[in-house]
């Protein structure tokens, strides 16, 4: 806690409280003690969104364990005024004064002259705090266009920055606000209001009813000259839903009208419990840092460009995204909102279950979205950095606050809600929903575990279900099985070996051991018998290894992970693995070829087969007839392009993309054309693989498309697809001159429209003159630009092979600058900028520079550590491959 100004202390001296005893109270290190907990809290503030300051008073009923004399609560940037405690059932005149212990920046103590008794009471308190114009954290404040709005965003630590509080998720109670903001202005909280009334001056007084138990960080509200848009009704009982933009845009929201009651209505029809809340607003920020939405109860707040977009600019990618985010955050209201994790090392019980609603929830809803193989897809990502060492567990204990800030991360997200689906398809659709809604059900309005989920789950699926559940949630990484097939006069054996993924030169051990649940279907030979296994026989690996019987008949092909649930690689041999692509990989649903493919590839980063296997599996699917399978060829010949790729060979890497790609993308352009139509899947297929062969096929064709859509887009908005925008200008920057680029700085300057400054902020980072990229890289300081928006040049000069050089010393010359124009831990993630880098050379300059730097940010420390393991596992990997990628791309 920030104490309040010295001159506020002779405040607390004159009151001339008894003596106080000497020791002073320890003050907490990162949870409050036990003894005290809140019963209720009533809290009133006064807001204006332009002020840079609010002041507030919180009454907590708290119940004490014991005497005291000493409560401890959350509190940062908190000026606290005065504070008092009035025991229950006293008389006014029992109040107690309280003076405020100093506890750094996250605690406040009130001490008592004498301990306070042992029962309920009511500790007041009266304070003023800072409205933030950086972070889009704790009470902020942002301008869009001539109007100033005020958001708060608590998640996970900050409401202390609002209130004392007891700021940890099992203090769950009920609250009720009042505001008190200027009569012109809207005011919007987690429940509805109750009354509304003058308040002399120009303020308005608006009480918002009771809200049902909440923790700290889901409480939100927000004041400004918003427009309210009706999004219809909702459930059973007809909730009502809106939308609030900021004023002026509420034509914007019309796809988030369309679509958001729907969803929610068909989340209440799976859990089987009414929506918990008497409403669900949509507020929209301008612009955030840190996320992009959040699940307060009864009020999701959302970053602008992915909530907001003019109907003539709505792009597949838009509305999918929307929908997605929407389905995410509505499906919080149960889990996470209605049922909370006691402590933050469970997040993933509102993390992972989000994103694993999201996606089947939108699986259901529009199938031809392939939400069920887009999930295959988003895996892949997920299991690479689980891969390192440096990886955490799902169920992570909490020992610091870092460790809060580094649970929101793509384990607890990714993984999680990947581990989910992998025990629901071995489950079975209806046992898992059963465990759900009886896990919901039990904890309704208070706190779960890990453990209590699992109970639950137990309770439907069998007792084997926890212990194999926890093998996943309590150790990091990804499993990798080895197939060997034997066939003999005795018949056919399938033995299957696990061990943990680790790339070449990791430090780790390969000993962790899963209980995997995972379906095999062997397919018969032609004109064969069929095996025994000719439908899909599922079991639990549990130890090393282990071994199905297959029948008599040997099959032709087997495939480990049927259906492409299963959280796990598969290692197969060369000849199982060329019985599989044979053909184009026909016999393979399309889950398992995109499976088989991302395994191959993730095998070959980690040196356990060679690179040029993966490399060669890349014409095969190159044709496939599934949109993200052809992304996933795409990916795999685009991963060798940052350090594997001498310049010698340049040529050859192009003729390689231009044989696999090149045909489709000139076929397809970056433009449908005139009076085509499309299915949406051809569309996506679009942005995957023209600008792929505009960059690395060197297309000139193609790049001159680019640039003469770019320059069309400057003066007629509605020259490019809405779809293809940022691969337009992005192709165009890539073969642009200074002419051009003074036309994007230019409108990006200009433009008041957020969606085109951030399409073109990262396209000024790549047009192939250095010094226009230094330009694009010192807009991160131009004062005339929002910081947290021209950061992404930065982001993307780190990305590209021409441009990473420049942008880790632009960060190296530049950190303290930087940190202070950005929000407060974002330069946490400077040591990404240094993470395509595959040397030891850039591994050491990285760890000296952020050495001291890194632990001064929350959740640094970590960031650094995987930085630094990513790009030594590159330098081996690249030592260990290098020539056979050569070798491979000598052949074109």
């Amino acid at each position: 806690m920030k104490l309040s100004r010295l001159a506020l202390f002779p405040l607390f001296l004159c009151l001339q409280l008894p003596v106080f005893a000497q020791d002073a109270p320890a003050v907490p290190k990162l949870r409050l003690p036990a003894g005290a907990r809140p019963l209720h809290y009533e809290v009133e503030l006064t807001l204006r969104p332009s002020a840079p300051r609010f002041s507030g008073r919180i009454d907590i009923d708290v119940a004490l364990d014991a005497a005291t004399p000493v409560i401890w609560l959350n509190a940062s940037d908190l000026e606290i005024s005065k504070a008092t405690y009035l025991p229950a059932g006293a008389a006014a005149s029992g109040v107690r004064e309280a003076r405020v212990v100093p506890g750094g920046k996250d605690f406040a103590g009130f001490a008592f002259a004498e301990p306070l008794p042992q029962g309920n009471g009511r500790l007041s308190v009266t304070y003023t705090g800072e409205v933030n114009l950086k972070d889009t954290a704790g009470v902020f404040a942002q301008k869009e266009g001539d109007d100033w709005y005020l958001y708060t965003q608590f998640e996970a630590t900050d409401a202390r920055r609002a209130f004392p509080c007891f700021d940890e998720p099992t203090a769950k109670v009920p609250w009720r606000l009042t505001l008190l903001v200027p009569k012109d202005l809207v005011a919007v909280s987690n429940t509805p209001i109750v009354s509304e009334a003058p308040e002399g001056g120009d303020l308005r007084k608006v009480v918002f009813g009771e809200t049902k138990p909440l923790p700290s960080y889901l409480i939100a509200f927000g004041v400004g000259p918003f427009d309210i848009v009706d999004a219809g009704r909702a459930c059973k009982a007809r909730v009502p839903v809106r939308i609030l933009t900021p004023r002026g845009r509420a034509a914007e929201a019309a796809y988030a009208v369309e679509v958001t009651a729907e969803l929610l209505t068909r989340l209440e029809d799976y859990f089987g419990i009414p929506f918990p809340y008497e409403k669900l607003d949509n507020l929209v920020i301008p612009t955030t840092v840190g996320f992009g939405a959040m699940e307060n109860a009864g009020l999701v707040t959302w970053a602008s460009n992915l909530s907001l977009a003019k109907p003539d600019a709505q792009s597949i990618g838009f509305m999918r995204t929307y929908a997605s985010i929407s389905a995410h955050e509505s499906a919080h209201q149960w889990f996470g909102d209605l049922v909370t994790m006691a402590w933050w090392d469970d997040l993933w019980l509102n993390e992972s279950f989000a994103t694993w609603m999201a996606s089947r929830l939108l699986d259901k809803w529009k199938p031809e979205w392939n939400e069920r193989i887009e999930a295959i897809a988003g895996r892949d990502e997920v299991m690479r950095e689980d891969s390192l060492v440096s990886a955490r567990q799902i169920h992570q204990p909490i020992e610091a606050k870092d460790d809060i800030a580094n649970a929101f991360d793509g384990i607890t997200y990714g993984k999680g809600g990947a581990v989910l689906r992998m025990f629901e398809s071995y489950l079975g659709e209806e046992v898992f929903r059963k465990g759900v809604q009886r896990y919901l059900k039990k904890h309704a309005f208070g706190n779960a575990t890990a453990a209590d989920f699992l109970g639950a789950l137990a309770a439907e699926g069998g007792a084997w279900v926890a212990p194999a559940f926890a093998t996943f949630l309590d150790q990091p990484g990804v499993p990798v099985i080895t197939p060997a097939l034997s066939c003999g006069p005795n018949g056919a054996k399938l033995t299957l070996t696990q061990k943990r993924l680790l790339p070449r030169g990791s430090t780790g051990s390969r000993e962790a051991q899963w209980r995997i649940p995972l379906c095999v279907r062997a397919e018969p030979a032609a004109g064969g018998d069929p095996p025994a296994l000719a439908l899909p026989v599922c079991t639990v690996l549990t130890q090393p290894t282990g071994e199905i019987a297959l029948g008599s008949a040997c099959p032709a092909r087997v495939v480990v992970n049927e259906g492409g649930a299963g959280y796990f690689r598969v290692a197969y041999p060369a000849d199982l693995r060329n019985r599989l692509v044979k053909g184009g990989a026909t016999a393979l649903s399309t889950p398992e070829r995109l499976s088989l493919l991302q395994d191959a590839a993730a095998l070959a980063e980690t040196g356990d087969v060679p690179r040029a296997d993966a490399l060669r599996l890349v014409p095969v699917f190159a044709g496939d007839q599934s949109r993200l399978v052809v992304a996933a060829a795409a990916g795999i010949a685009d991963s060798i392009d940052l350090n594997l790729v001498p310049d010698a060979l340049r040529p050859n890497y192009a003729r390689f993309i231009q044989k696999s790609f090149g045909e489709k993308a000139r076929s397809l352009g970056f433009a449908p054309k005139a009076g085509a139509k499309e299915s949406e899947d051809l569309k996506l297929l679009r942005a995957d693989v023209v600008p792929l062969v505009a960059r690395l096929g060197s297309d000139r064709a193609l790049s001159g498309e680019a640039g003469r859509l770019a320059r069309a887009w400057l003066t007629d908005r509605s020259a490019v697809d809405p779809n293809m925008l940022g691969s337009v200008l992005n192709a165009a920057a890539r073969s642009g001159d200074r002419a051009l680029f003074d036309r994007f700085l230019a409108e990006t300057k200009t433009t008041k429209e957020r969606r085109d400054r951030r399409r073109l902020l990262p396209a000024l980072t790549l047009f192939p003159d250095s010094t226009l990229v230094s330009q694009a890289l010192a807009l991160t300081l131009d004062e005339a630009l929002d910081p947290r928006e021209s950061l992404s040049t930065l982001i993307t000069a780190s990305r590209q092979r021409e441009t990473r050089e420049a942008a880790l010393g632009f960060v190296e010359k530049n950190f303290d600058a930087l940190a202070a124009r950005l929000p407060r831990d974002v330069p946490a993630n400077f040591p990404y900028v240094a993470s395509t880098f595959c040397d030891e050379a850039h591994r050491t300059r990285v760890a000296t520079y952020f050495k001291d730097r890194s632990p001064k940010y929350t959740g640094g420390p970590r960031i650094l550590e995987q930085t630094l393991e990513g790009i030594a596992l590159c330098a081996a990997a690249r030592r260990d491959q290098q020539s056979g990628v050569e070798a491979f791309l000598s052949g074109y």
